[in-house]
């Protein structure tokens, strides 16, 4: 009803929309494409509710949430002589799926002593043990921590004079 009183004929707004007296404005460049600028023609900020529709744009937050959890891989290389490596400081509600440790094969006077552990100073073998000097080992700990911790790799020499190999970690959450 409104709409058929004191239209005037116009049939819409502009393309670009000024809000107030020297206000910010909604620059409409064609039809798939928009722009918030300030009255000098500088970027804006706008500010979104949360979305919760497949079409809703979303924050930074809701962004942020969801790629969290994906699934990501860090691998470092090891050497029998390798001492404590830092992988890096799993984040809080960061979860360790699983942790594989691949031996080169050559692992040169190894003995009942040496070995890889994966872990952090708490449970150095918390998230791997086992190590096989001639084969690859893979444990699923599934451990999810509660609070950012370092995540380490423990290589006792033994006997050991020579190998290498890798330790891949697959998480998800982060590790910085």
């Amino acid at each position: 009803m409104v709409d058929s009183v004191k239209n005037y004929g116009i049939a819409g707004v502009g393309a670009n929309v000024e809000l107030g007296k020297q206000g910010a404005k909604i620059i409409g460049s064609d039809s798939s494409q928009i722009s918030f600028q300030d009255k000098d023609g500088g970027a804006e900020n706008v500010f979104i509710a949360s979305g919760t529709g497949d079409t809703h744009g979303v924050t930074k937050t809701q962004l942020d949430n969801a790629k969290a959890p994906k699934v990501s891989i860090s691998k470092s290389a090891i050497a029998f002589n390798s001492g404590t490596i830092t992988v890096g400081e799993a984040q809080t509600n960061c979860t360790i799926h699983s942790v594989t440790v691949e031996s080169d094969g050559a692992w040169a006077d190894s003995n009942a002593t040496t070995e890889v552990t994966v872990g952090d100073d708490s449970d150095n073998a918390r998230l791997f043990a086992g190590f096989d000097d001639t084969a690859q080992v893979k444990v699923e700990p599934k451990h999810k921590y509660t609070s950012a911790t370092d995540i380490k790799i423990f290589v006792t020499q033994g006997g050991a004079t020579a190998g290498s190999g890798t330790a891949v970690i697959l998480f998800s959450g982060t590790i910085n």
